[in-house]
């Protein structure tokens, strides 16, 4: 994944499958010794200016791993997937482009 931000902290998703229109799960990881805070996550469709229909769920599994599961990418195309991560003071957002056919 990847951050505009200067110096961010590393991350990285892991995931076996993205099958269309049905629901699955994914594993990131924030490499960062600062404790991780909160994190959102969501997906666009940049070509048709909407995001997902269901909001995902995000547990954190302990030392900068998190499951996020209720994705669903309902049509193929370009999606963007979105993570915004709290540390502490500060937000960092990250993209990864996810190409569905």
């Amino acid at each position: 994944m990847g951050s505009e931000t200067q110096n961010a902290p590393e991350a990285h998703v892991a995931v076996d499958e993205i099958p269309l229109a049905q629901p699955f799960s994914i594993l990131i990881t924030v490499c960062d010794n600062t404790d991780v805070g909160e994190m959102r996550v969501d997906a666009l469709m940049p070509a048709h200016q909407h995001d997902l229909n269901y909001t995902p769920k995000v547990t954190a599994l302990g030392d900068g791993l998190f499951r996020v599961d209720n994705m669903l990418f309902h049509m193929p195309g370009l999606w963007e997937l979105q993570v915004d991560v709290g540390f502490g003071d500060r937000s960092v957002s990250y993209t990864s482009n996810v190409m569905l056919k």
